[in-house]
């Protein structure tokens, strides 16, 4: 009897650490954002943590940096800037951040690779969902918090 409980406490922390696994945001994720105005950009998103983020460790617990690499899907025709009917271009957005409580992330974006000049710097609040496959929210969108991102856990490609 002892040894079936002992068992059953083993496989219960087993369970336990598994769950506190996918909260991890490390890793790629693949996303769509969109705003009001009509703009679509994809995103793929590498975000790193903990001893795998060489930065993280000097800002603290809970740091997480990455990159988010941006192509423009759609421009709405009757923009005011230079992007009107243009698609298909890339830029990176440098992100860091940190997990702020369970569930939840915030990334602030403090530099870009952007020859084409298609992203502005953007601010992230973003939820992780409970089983840690998708994180989405809203973003500054220049000021109006009016931006959407959804991303979802990238998948292994097969060998």
């Amino acid at each position: 009897m002892t040894r079936r409980l002992l068992i059953l406490c083993q496989l219960s922390f087993c369970a336990f650490l598994c769950s506190a696994q996918t909260m991890s945001v490390d890793g790629d994720w693949n996303g769509i954002w969109t705003n009001p105005a009509g703009f679509v950009y994809s995103a793929h998103i590498i975000l790193t943590s903990g001893p795998g983020c060489r930065t993280c460790a000097v800002i603290g617990d809970g740091s997480i940096q990455g990159k988010i690499l941006w192509t423009l899907r759609k421009s709405p025709a009757s923009n005011s800037t230079d992007l009107s009917g243009i698609t298909q271009v890339t830029a990176t957005e440098y992100v860091r951040g940190e997990m702020k409580g369970e569930g939840f992330l915030v990334l602030n974006g403090y530099q870009k690779d952007d020859p084409h000049n298609i992203i502005g710097l953007d601010q992230y609040r973003l939820a992780i969902s409970d089983n840690g496959k998708v994180i989405g929210g809203i973003t500054a969108n220049n000021g109006s918090w009016t931006g959407q991102l959804i991303a979802m856990r990238a998948q292994p490609k097969p060998l």
